[in-house]
């Protein structure tokens, strides 16, 4: 009971230190600053944090790193508030319904409505705890800036950095209103916004019920960015109290420092812009250019062409190779189709006899009775079939199977089939089917692609733009690998077969007198098996084989005669030797041991930063 007691006495004072991962954006950012009369300063800050966080540290200098005139002399009257909030706007600096902050000196995480005070030099740390989790928080500061205004011979002047270098996080939405002591007609009104690179700021006068002065607004502000406010106006607004008085003329000294300001943003507007179009005008002629060049190479060469024959179909072969290269041409590739249809075609030309082992058609026997007038690629298929598959001429398609899927030699059948699909490949580009590949073009599309690519990083523009050239090249470089056309020959070979394969899958419609002689029925079916048509054919010609007087003609068509279906068959054992070798090399790879390494087996200027003051902020 005793542990049980001490461990929610550990729980209770853990709880309080818990720390919320610091994740969140500054949405919004709203200054609101008067100038006095006597020189001194009143600020609000309104700091909107969204996301989870326990809360936010904020510093404030009133003197900056290297003392200057422009410094104020104290930071007074500090007052810090909060809440939840939904939204922002400028009404929170009259919102009587944020909880103030009280003063402490140590605070924890999950503390909330309090704030810590620690003295930097030259100015001091706020640390606000207030927590959130998914939620938007606002921390409110005022506080008295004393002497900042300066008393010139001509104007006066207050030079800010209300954002200082080493504030910590981006700000989206910073909105400044300065406000001067009154209303001032005279051209001594000038207004100024000094941030380095930031080219989307704007800074204008403002003249509203809370009087005169400027607003100066920026999207975005980045990390470390500091943003200096600066504003002359009549010296008479301030009154002979004010401690700063310089004696000298500087207005025109202060013109001219805005003016090299101005005119080292310009330059760098310029350059931005030119470095934008020029990146934009490169990237839209390449653009314009490759899909030109597409559309030329999809007509040139890859189109494909319009057959001559246009009959739906055709009865005659054509002899110029072997059935199984027609494979190739339908496809591009070799299927199990392609090894069945060969090892038909030598049985039709009479290199190899089968006999049913069983009689039951599910195992046959095939021998090998010669290799007379048998090309490169059927010796082939004969030497891995009846040496490595079967021995002594011979092999039943239950050899086959197994030699195939056993884990022991799938790797041989594997072997020696990718060996003869190579060999079929090797025939039917002999043929010249198809076009040779046009990549040059895609090559250089590619280049030049790369190319405008680099020259858009170069001149560091980074958008959609910068990739879409070198994307396009390479789509482009893709395209041109694939696409295959095929040549004169190879569509009208095309056409002719296609057509073949439509009167083979219509076989049963024909009657008997418009069906082709009997005798080249066995032909028909090892044209039928390279188009996957082998046990539909079969089965139709078994049945219309019947209603033929075969003695007639003095010719026995052996395996389609009495139901055989050896096609079939062939087909079948050849597919499942195929799956079996690839499940096996599968299950092989997978089981094997595991590596070891044990040795065993208007906008704003440049120049933020320079006024007196400064500070950072960061979220934890």
């Amino acid at each position: 009971m005793k542990k049980i007691y001490l461990l929610l006495i550990g729980i209770l004072i853990i709880l309080p230190l818990k720390v919320l991962a610091a994740d969140y954006d500054i949405k919004h950012y709203y200054i609101e600053a008067f100038i006095k009369e006597n020189g001194d300063m009143s600020v609000k800050e309104a700091i909107y944090l969204d996301g989870s966080f326990n809360g936010y540290e904020r510093d404030i200098l009133y003197m900056g790193n290297e003392s200057t005139e422009y410094d104020a002399s104290n930071l007074t009257n500090m007052i810090i508030k909060g809440k939840k909030v939904n939204s922002a706007s400028f009404d929170i600096f009259n919102d009587t319904s944020l909880t103030k902050f009280s003063v402490t000196d140590y605070g924890y995480n999950g503390d909330n409505y309090k704030y810590v005070l620690s003295n930097l030099n030259g100015g001091y740390r706020y640390r606000m705890y207030q927590n959130a989790s998914e939620e938007m928080v606002v921390f409110y500061l005022e506080y008295t800036l004393k002497d900042v205004a300066i008393k010139h011979n001509d104007v006066g002047e207050v030079r800010w950095n209300f954002i200082g270098d080493d504030f910590a996080d981006s700000i989206n939405d910073l909105q400044i209103k300065l406000y001067i002591p009154r209303e001032d007609e005279s051209e001594n009104f000038r207004i100024f916004a000094n941030a380095d690179n930031n080219l989307i700021g704007e800074v204008k006068p403002l003249n509203d019920a809370k009087g005169m002065g400027l607003y100066a607004y920026t999207d975005t502000l980045e990390a470390n960015s500091p943003l200096t406010i600066r504003v002359t106006f009549d010296k008479n607004i301030l009154n002979s109290s004010v401690l700063k008085q310089s004696n000298r003329d500087a207005l025109p000294k202060i013109l001219e420092e805005e003016q090299i300001n101005a005119d080292k943003q310009n330059a760098l507007r310029k350059e931005i812009r030119f470095r934008y179009y020029s990146t934009l005008i490169i990237s839209v002629l390449y653009v314009v250019a490759i899909l030109i060049i597409w559309i030329y190479t999809y007509l040139k060469y890859d189109k494909e062409r319009k057959a001559q024959f246009n009959l739906k179909y055709n009865r005659e072969f054509i002899d110029d190779y072997n059935v199984e290269v027609i494979d190739y041409l339908m496809h591009k590739s070799i299927t199990p189709n392609a090894l069945s249809a060969s090892l038909m075609n030598l049985i039709y030309k009479k290199n190899i006899s089968f006999i049913d082992i069983d009689g039951n058609h599910k195992n046959y026997q095939f021998t090998l009775e010669n290799m007379d007038n048998l090309n490169d690629t059927e010796k082939l298929l004969c030497e891995f079939l009846f040496t490595r598959v079967g021995k002594e001429n011979k092999f039943t398609t239950l050899e086959l199977k197994n030699y195939a899927s056993s884990t022991r030699t799938c790797d041989a059948f594997m072997s020696s089939y990718t060996a003869w699909q190579k060999k079929v490949i090797e025939d039917g580009e002999k043929e010249e089917f198809f076009e040779k590949k046009k990549i040059g073009i895609g090559i250089i599309m590619l280049i030049i692609g790369i190319m405008v690519y680099f020259y858009n990083t170069f001149l560091n523009v980074f958008s959609f733009i910068t990739f879409l050239p070198m994307i396009l090249g390479i789509v482009f470089f893709i395209y041109t690998l694939c696409f295959n056309r095929k040549t004169e020959k190879g569509i009208e070979h095309y056409a002719r077969w296609q057509a073949f394969r439509n009167f083979l899958d219509d076989f049963g419609t024909f009657e008997l007198k418009e069906l082709p002689e009997i005798v080249l029925w066995e032909r028909y079916l090892v044209y039928a098996t390279i188009f996957g048509l082998a046990d539909k054919v079969e089965k139709v010609m078994n049945v219309k084989i019947k209603e033929i007087d075969v003695n007639s003609y003095g010719y026995n068509p052996v395996y389609i005669y009495n139901n055989i279906n050896v096609g079939n068959v062939i087909n079948n054992s050849v597919t499942s030797a195929i799956n079996g070798a690839h499940v096996a090399i599968n299950k092989k790879n997978a089981s094997s041991s595991m590596s070891s390494g044990s040795g065993f087996g208007g906008g704003f200027s440049s120049g933020g930063g320079f006024g007196g003051g400064g500070g950072g902020g960061r979220g934890f």
